[in-house]
């Protein structure tokens, strides 16, 4: 019998010798040349108006920025840095510092992780996923619309990024069956697309979505010293106008970009027929999750502020383990523990911006004498938002703009809660780069879209949701009297 041999492809490098050794140490010469940087600003006198602690946590807030936006480190660990470096500076004590782990957020939003698992882990997620594909996925069109909004309404009650996962196996079953050839099939490019769009910005309904909102929720309380405060039922009345704008927006530019290339889409039913049969019916463990999982929207939504949303999240997984109905081995493969991770950090970092008079610094220099109006200040926030949210993870943006936006509420008059609100939802058109979300990220790796592709059709859908947010801004908001 013979063996295949794979034959193995051997490249020259034919640059000179010190631009390869540059590029091979790019990453930690690039380490090095900010943490030295850091060190030097450190050793610098500040500013004559800003406190000697405000000037040393302005050091740390520029290097977390620089590391967010290159990611030359993961953004988790670039939050553990802050937690050492705060107490050693002498800022906060280390007590204080590393109590931010214990934060409610960062309970409420491992609850969620948690709850999202169970439904991923038991199946029950890729059969309702893989139901709807099949019953309202009749054409092409169709197709595309029912993954386009079943990614958004799945992201409004668990992590868009653990629905964009979900979702995306099934997807590639679907090209596969249908021999769709990558960068070429306009049907193939609206099937990802659809994906991480329906997924980004079914996202921005509720708190569940993702991570930023809790996170915003908390660096506003905490900013705020509980003075003002959002609550998931505040958020949703006050973000979903936007979300349904923009979902519209989405479908019409999802269709007019890329209209489906083939008229035939049987091979696909086929596929989507053979997992739903695979699946078999429904299990106890499915149905008892089901259950958990309504019981516990029902008991956010409802009575979330008197019981507090975390423990809500605690008890929910009480009852999971307590009846067997899930076990760790099952959902700890889907928890994004960095993201937990980032929350300490993030919130640590906000919070000594705000005491320590470092935020309202910041943001005096860069608002103060340019933006006269307090509209004008709210519009600049929010594009700025937008833009970061490009480069980075839209937590990090939330962790980045909050304390020094916070800072210059009393200053223009309007309320924390509406700059709060400003920063959350433009933070997460993250539409034009694989780097700025995961949905976006694993729409990319199937090779079906191009950067050039990405970039036009996100930006276009990035700035519709801007007019979505203007609208929200000049006219839904006034109404209901939220300003």
């Amino acid at each position: 019998m013979q063996k295949s041999e794979k034959t193995h492809q051997i490249v020259v490098d034919r640059r000179p010798l010190w631009i390869v050794i540059v590029d091979r140490l790019r990453r930690p010469i690039l380490l090095t040349l900010f943490f030295a940087a850091f060190l030097l600003l450190l050793n610098l006198e500040g500013p004559k108006d800003l406190s000697p602690d405000g000037y040393k946590v302005l050091c740390v807030f520029l290097l977390c920025v620089t590391l967010w936006a290159t990611n030359l480190i993961p953004l988790s660990v670039t939050s553990l840095l802050v937690m050492a470096l705060i107490p050693l500076l002498g800022i906060m004590p280390a007590s204080q510092a590393y109590s931010f782990f214990g934060n409610k957020a960062v309970f409420f939003i491992l609850g969620a992780f948690i709850l999202s698992a169970a439904m991923i882990g038991c199946g029950l997620s890729a059969r309702l996923s893989l139901w709807v594909m099949e019953h309202w996925g009749k054409t092409p069109k169709k197709l595309i619309s029912s993954v386009y909004f079943f990614g958004a309404i799945g992201s409004c009650f668990m992590s868009e990024h653990a629905v964009a996962a979900m979702m995306f196996p099934i997807l590639l079953g679907i090209v596969d069956s249908l021999n769709l050839k990558k960068k070429e099939s306009v049907f193939g490019k609206a099937l990802f697309f659809s994906m991480s769009w329906g997924c980004i910005i079914g996202g921005a309904m509720t708190v569940l979505g993702g991570g930023r909102v809790p996170l915003a929720m908390e660096l506003l309380e905490k900013t705020t010293l509980g003075e003002s405060t959002l609550g998931i039922l505040q958020y949703t009345y006050l973000s979903y106008p936007l979300v349904l704008l923009l979902l519209a927006c989405g479908w019409l530019v999802l269709i007019s970009l890329f209209p489906p290339d083939l008229e035939n889409i049987q091979a696909a039913q086929e596929v989507l027929l053979e997992k739903s049969h695979k699946l078999g019916p429904t299990t106890f463990q499915e149905k008892g999750i089901a259950f958990v999982m309504a019981l516990t929207i029902f008991a956010w939504f409802g009575y979330g502020s008197k019981l507090g949303i975390a423990n809500i999240a605690i008890l929910s997984l009480v009852l999971l383990f307590s009846f067997n109905l899930i076990n760790w081995k099952m959902v700890e493969h889907h928890i994004n523990w960095a993201i937990i991770l980032m929350y300490g950090g993030a919130i640590c970092l906000g919070e000594v911006m705000q005491t320590s008079g470092a935020a309202l610094w910041v943001s005096q220099h860069i608002f103060e004498g340019t933006v006269q109006s307090g509209t004008v200040f709210l519009i600049a926030i929010a594009f700025l938002s937008m833009i970061l949210t490009t480069f980075m993870s839209n937590s990090a943006v939330i962790a980045i703009l909050m304390p020094p936006a916070i800072s210059m509420c009393a200053e223009y008059g309007i309320s924390p809660a509406l700059v709060t609100m400003t920063v959350i939802l433009p933070s997460n058109f993250a539409f034009s780069l694989p780097i700025a979300t995961p949905a976006s990220a694993l729409a990319y790796s199937s090779r079906f879209i191009t950067i050039g592709e990405m970039i036009k059709a996100g930006t276009l859908l990035g700035l519709l949701g801007m007019g979505c947010y203007l609208l929200l801004l000049l006219v839904y908001w006034p109404i209901i009297g939220f300003k």
